[in-house]
């Protein structure tokens, strides 16, 4: 009986096709960002299998390829599986109409990433809708590093501290993340610091040579629920005019979104 403990023997035979893609979702989610021969390698199946698998995938939404970049990412449908996504869904509900807004004002896109299961992810994006061009590193359902990218260390400066160290072990790294923070951990340790102080996160051509760009947390009633970012052609704009005069912008809309999130309205 079904509920009593036991379990159900199977009454038919597992579907070889429906494992092989699940397989394929597992190890895109595990590395993910990352390329076919990434995946093949990671799920143990040979290329072209894995291949038909990722295509299938991104015709249900349950990944996304990038022809840029020439990497799969884990889709959003795939996130709205996780338990407790609702709580990701709401927030995202919430800040969408406010970073278009965003856009409108700077020309820019802006992405809104949550943190599931430890990693960074694209959760929605408005680079297609977005007046300038920037080549971007992945789209929605991608996978951030934490150390070199803007949202990334936004993030690590306003978690609890208890999820800093534990993403801090880096058990199983973005395949982007910073090799040299990762060997000098004090480095980092002081990037995280200088970003509390800062109240923002930046970067300009460490995660992506043609990027540059801000991160600030959205802290409800206390808590870090995601952040939202600004992302600009790094031959486009400088640091400085990131600080000057995107960054207070991108700073009234997360108060923006906070306050509507702590009434629990869109």
């Amino acid at each position: 009986m079904v509920g009593d403990g036991t379990a159900r023997k199977p009454v038919y035979k597992a579907v070889s096709a429906s494992l092989k893609v699940l397989q394929v979702l597992e190890a895109l989610n595990d590395i993910g960002p990352a390329g076919l021969t990434a995946v093949h390698k990671r799920a143990k199946l040979p290329k072209a299998t894995t291949l038909r698998m990722l295509e299938t995938l991104c015709s249900a939404g349950y990944a996304s390829y990038d022809p840029a970049g020439k990497v799969f990412a884990v889709g959003l449908h795939a996130l709205a599986l996780s338990q407790g996504y609702n709580a990701v869904d709401e927030i995202v509900t919430i800040a969408r109409p406010v970073i278009a807004d965003l856009r409108l004002d700077l020309g820019w896109p802006s992405d809104i990433v949550v943190c599931d299961n430890d990693r960074l992810v694209i959760a929605d994006t408005n680079t297609r809708q977005a007046q300038f061009s920037v080549v971007r590193a992945g789209g929605a359902g991608s996978q951030l590093p934490f150390s070199i990218s803007a949202t990334g260390r936004a993030w690590l400066a306003f978690c609890p501290d208890d999820m800093r160290e534990r993403i801090l072990r880096f058990d199983n790294p973005h395949p982007q993340e910073s090799r040299d923070l990762l060997a000098h951990p004090e480095r980092l340790a002081a990037i995280i610091s200088e970003t509390r102080r800062r109240g923002y996160g930046l970067q300009s051509g460490e995660f992506f040579d043609s990027e540059a760009g801000a991160g600030v947390p959205i802290i409800v009633n206390g808590a870090l629920r995601c952040c939202i970012n600004i992302v600009t052609a790094r031959n486009a704009v400088s640091l400085e005019q990131i600080e000057r005069q995107y960054v207070p912008k991108l700073q009234r809309a997360a108060e923006a979104i906070a306050a509507r999130a702590a009434l629990g309205r869109p």
